[in-house]
């Protein structure tokens, strides 16, 4: 049987005393992981409003109550990333102007038809999916990290790869045949290429805001970081190639144990503490 999805109402205390290069002392670590923060607020609602236009033509009772619980976990994510976005202003970021390009480009995202949208939805919940196991395993990216932001980051991670197959379900449910595969490829390839685009003009963009732009030591380790050691590219691209394959579910990829490890943690912690607040992976050194 699936696990369940657990929603979890996390709430973290954001306050200008945290630092600006949160990871690794690095300006572009750093920007890279703001930038993919910015697009989650709007992209969140997108995918949970591309999930739920189905939500009555399905009659799984499971698959309801996992669209559900799908739902509130994203809402969760975008409340708390909207925080975290805000809170970068001190660090020179012109938060407003980011916020608008983001929300001006999921606008033309909600243009396209329904089915187009939940295909775009799988498309890039197999990108979170693949960045959360990377995450959760033993490549460990945010070893470097200051602890607020490495929970924060654990914590999503946790929830994108415990939901990581209920939009999928949800669009074969609805799309028969032949068109299901077509649309989640030509979804895919097109995604691909957009999200690589995003995830290199949008840390400029914050670099250029916060007078890094130029910093050619910063850049070299971000390569390094992210091609080489832990090199977390190489295998999210890997992962991508996968879902081109007809017979491709996100619950048959297999799951790392390091990643059983954290999804034992958090049913753990959710059963001591139901709401919990700020820092909340303290003592959990056993599940990485």
């Amino acid at each position: 049987m699936a696990e369940a999805i657990i929603p979890r109402n996390v709430h973290f205390e954001f306050d200008e005393t945290l630092p600006a290069w949160w990871h690794s002392g690095n300006p572009a670590i750093t920007s890279y992981f703001d930038a993919l923060s910015f697009t989650f607020p709007e992209g969140e609602r997108f995918f949970i409003d591309s999930v739920r236009y189905y939500a009555d033509r399905i009659t799984d009772p499971k698959l309801k109550a996992d669209v559900a619980a799908f739902t509130a976990q994203e809402a969760i994510h975008s409340r708390e990333h909207m925080v975290y976005n805000r809170n970068m202003a001190h660090t020179g970021v012109r938060v407003d102007m980011i916020e608008n390009h983001v929300k001006w480009f999921v606008t033309q995202l909600r243009k396209l038809p329904p089915r187009a949208q939940l295909a775009i939805t799988c498309a890039l919940e197999h990108f979170t999916a693949l960045f959360a196991e990377a995450t959760l395993s033993k490549l460990n990216p945010f070893a470097n990290a200051h602890p607020f932001y490495r929970d924060l980051w654990h914590w999503h991670a946790m929830e994108e790869e415990e939901h990581k197959a209920v939009a999928f379900d949800v669009f074969r449910a609805v799309t028969p045949g032949i068109r299901f595969y077509f649309y989640r490829c030509t979804a895919m390839a097109i995604m691909t290429l957009d999200f690589t685009l995003m995830s290199t003009v949008l840390p400029m963009v914050l670099l250029a805001q916060r007078g890094e732009l130029f910093n050619m030591r910063a850049w070299a380790g971000s390569f390094w970081f992210h091609w080489i050691a832990p090199g977390v590219w190489p295998r999210t691209l890997w992962g991508v190639a996968k879902y081109f394959a007809p017979g491709f579910h996100p619950a048959k990829r297999k799951v790392a144990p390091e990643v059983l490890k954290w999804r034992e943690f958090y049913r753990q912690t959710v059963k001591r503490s139901p709401a919990m607040a700020g820092s909340i992976f303290e003592g959990a050194g056993g599940a990485t």
